[in-house]
């Protein structure tokens, strides 16, 4: 059985928190049932993103924790017009994404002996895998598939309300 935790925030956002994860679960996931995703709805705005996702274990990862700003319900987004809850939520759809590609082992957290040090890897076409350590934000391909993916989550969790 999966394990999903939220903790910070007020028990409204974590109960909300808790949903749109299972929820993401049973789409990218549904038959992984060892999952242990802690979500913490911190005030990680302040670090420069909304939101930060990380395997706690090594490969093949099993557990997560997922940070998430617990102020993004108050803003709006002049640029995308969005209300705030909405970029909450599509945060989260966002880091789920992250921890996806992690557990399917398309995208890869190793660190090396010190020579070699943190490589971050994502899987190629042929299954060989490329070092993306040094890649700009924008070209990141684990990013560029989170960000393509993120809107279809949203739209699914938003009609099971």
């Amino acid at each position: 059985m999966n394990q999903v935790t939220a903790t910070g925030g007020t028990k409204k956002q974590r109960e909300l928190t808790e949903r749109v994860v299972r929820y993401c679960i049973s789409i990218l996931m549904p038959r992984h049932t060892t999952l242990d995703i802690e979500i913490q709805l911190t005030k990680c705005l302040d670090d420069g993103a909304y939101g930060f996702c990380y395997a706690a274990d090594d490969w093949p990862a099993r557990t997560f924790v997922i940070e998430v700003d617990k102020r993004l319900p108050k803003f709006k987004n002049k640029k995308t017009n969005k209300q705030g809850l909405e970029r909450y939520i599509e945060t989260i759809c966002h880091e789920m994404v992250h921890v996806w590609q992690s557990v399917t082992g398309r995208m890869v957290d190793r660190v090396y002996p010190r020579r070699l040090g943190y490589r971050k890897l994502w899987k190629s076409k042929d299954g060989s895998y490329i070092n993306h350590t040094h890649t700009v934000y924008s070209k990141q391909p684990w990013e560029r598939q989170a960000y393509r993916m993120q809107g279809g989550l949203l739209k699914g969790f938003n009609s099971t309300i």
